[in-house]
C-alpha cells in the first residue's frame, strides 16, 4: 500500500449522534448477518432463545465501537482527533475495533456455553470477526474518502473562481470589535483583520501583526458587526474577512482556507457555510 495514502487526511467523525448511528447500524448488520445466513455452524443451535442470543452478538458490536470512542477520547486525546487523523490511524482504529468486538464475541459465546475457553477458540472468533467485518468496512472507508474528497475538492475550485484581487482602498476603514468589558473594545483597521476565532468564553481577534483577546462571545460579535458584508461566519468557531483569504483547499475531512499572511494557520470551512460565502465573494 502506497505510504502516501496512509498519510492522507481522512473523515473524522466527533459527533456522538453520528457515532451512535453508524454503531448501530454495525450492530444491526451483524444480527442480521448471524440470523438470515446461520453461518460458523449457527443452523444447528436450536434454543428457545435463539434469536435474542444472535440478537446479543449484534449489541456487542455498537457497544464496544461506542466504548473506544470514549476510551481514545479520554485516554488518548492527542492522538485521537480530527486536526491530524489520516487513513493510516483510521486503519488501525479500525484493527483495534476488530479486536475488541472479536473479543466480545468470544466472551459472549463463552457465557452461552457455545465453546470451551481456549487460545485455539480465542483465535478462531477474531479470525470470524475479521471475515464478517472487514468488507463493509473497507468498502465504506474507501467510498467515504472518495466521496468527501471529491466533494471538498469541487467545492474549493468554484469558492477559488469567485476569489478576484480586490484594490487596496486609499480611505482607511476602523471598525469596533465589543467586549463584554466596555473599557477593553477594540478599534482596528478593517484591512488588517484575518479572523475572529471563538475561545471559550473570549474571542481570538487575529490581526496581520497581532492577536488579541477580548471577553465576549463569536455570536455576540458576529451580531455586533453583522453590517460589515466582508465578515462572515467560515464555521461554527471562525468569522474570518473575505477580502484577506488567499485561496481554499479541500482534502477528505472537508474544507479549508488560506488567508493572506504567512502567519496565520489555515481556517476550516463547515460546508454549511458554502452557499453564503460563495454568494458574498
Amino acid at each position: 500500500m502506497n505510504s502516501g495514502f496512509l498519510k492522507q487526511l481522512y473523515p473524522f467523525n466527533a459527533s456522538i449522534r453520528k457515532q451512535l448511528i453508524r454503531a448501530g447500524l454495525f450492530g444491526l448488520f451483524i444480527f442480521l448477518f448471524l440470523w438470515l445466513f446461520q453461518p460458523f455452524g449457527l443452523q444447528e443451535y436450536q434454543n428457545h432463545y435463539k434469536h435474542l442470543h444472535l440478537l446479543g452478538y449484534g449489541v456487542i458490536t455498537p457497544a464496544i465501537m461506542l466504548g473506544s470512542h470514549l476510551i481514545f477520547t479520554l485516554f488518548f486525546p492527542a492522538w485521537y482527533q480530527r486536526s491530524n487523523w489520516t487513513t493510516g490511524k483510521n486503519i488501525l482504529y479500525v484493527l483495534w475495533v476488530f479486536f475488541a468486538i472479536g473479543t466480545g464475541n468470544w466472551l459472549y459465546s463463552l457465557y452461552l456455553g457455545f465453546w470451551d475457553f481456549s487460545l485455539h477458540v480465542f483465535l478462531i472468533f477474531q479470525g470470524m470477526t475479521l471475515v464478517i467485518g472487514v468488507f463493509p468496512i473497507t468498502f465504506s472507508t474507501f467510498i467515504v474518502y472518495q466521496s468527501r474528497l471529491k466533494i471538498a475538492l469541487n467545492e474549493a475550485r468554484l469558492l477559488n473562481q469567485n476569489l478576484h484581487p480586490t484594490e487596496e482602498s486609499t480611505v482607511k476603514q476602523f471598525i469596533l470589535i465589543p467586549s463584554q468589558n466596555k473599557s477593553e473594545n477594540l478599534s482596528v483597521e478593517l484591512d488588517s483583520l484575518l479572523y475572529i476565532k471563538a475561545m471559550e468564553n473570549y474571542v481570538e481577534v487575529g490581526l496581520v501583526n497581532k492577536k488579541v483577546l477580548l471577553r465576549n462571545s463569536l455570536t455576540a460579535t458576529e451580531d455586533a458587526l453583522k453590517d460589515i458584508p466582508i465578515l462572515k461566519r467560515c464555521h461554527r468557531s471562525f468569522l474570518v474577512n473575505l477580502q484577506n483569504i488567499a485561496s481554499f483547499s479541500g482534502n477528505a475531512q472537508g474544507l479549508s482556507l488560506r488567508l493572506k499572511s504567512e502567519t496565520a494557520e489555515d481556517i476550516p470551512v463547515s460546508r454549511t457555510y458554502v452557499a453564503q460565502i460563495k454568494a458574498a465573494l
